[in-house]
């Protein structure tokens, strides 16, 4: 079990784990994990009618885990990790303009403004 430490946001209490750096490996994939579960959530967020009080209930649910896997990635970049997430071998293996994207990212590297420069141009 790993410690904790508490954050009050907006009048809530998230409680965060606190990963030592040998641990690196395991708390990126918590947080790939982590921008997946989001993502999709997401998704299910938008098929709800948003007047409902279930809907807003659910939608600061999900705005508290962003909080939350943001405190993560934090700690990920203190332990010295600068890059995308998402380089397997040298190689970047999710585009950042590939669907909803990472709702956190550690990369100190606009790897999104790369990819946005080398889309293909609109001109006629």
């Amino acid at each position: 079990m790993l410690p904790t430490y508490t954050v009050e946001h907006e009048g809530s209490k998230l409680e965060i784990e606190i990963y030592p750096k040998e641990m690196m490996e395991e708390l990126k994939t918590r947080i790939r994990t982590g921008n997946q579960k989001l993502n999709d959530a997401w998704e299910q967020l938008k098929e709800m009618d948003h007047n409902l009080q279930t809907w807003r209930d659910a939608f600061w649910e999900w705005h508290l885990a962003n909080v939350k896997l943001s405190h993560y990635c934090d700690q990920l970049k203190n332990m010295g990790y600068e890059d995308c997430l998402y380089i397997e071998n040298g190689k970047k293996t999710k585009s950042c303009l590939e669907g909803l994207s990472c709702r956190v990212c550690p990369s100190k590297k606009p790897y999104w403004e790369k990819e946005l420069m080398d889309l293909p141009s609109q001109e006629k």
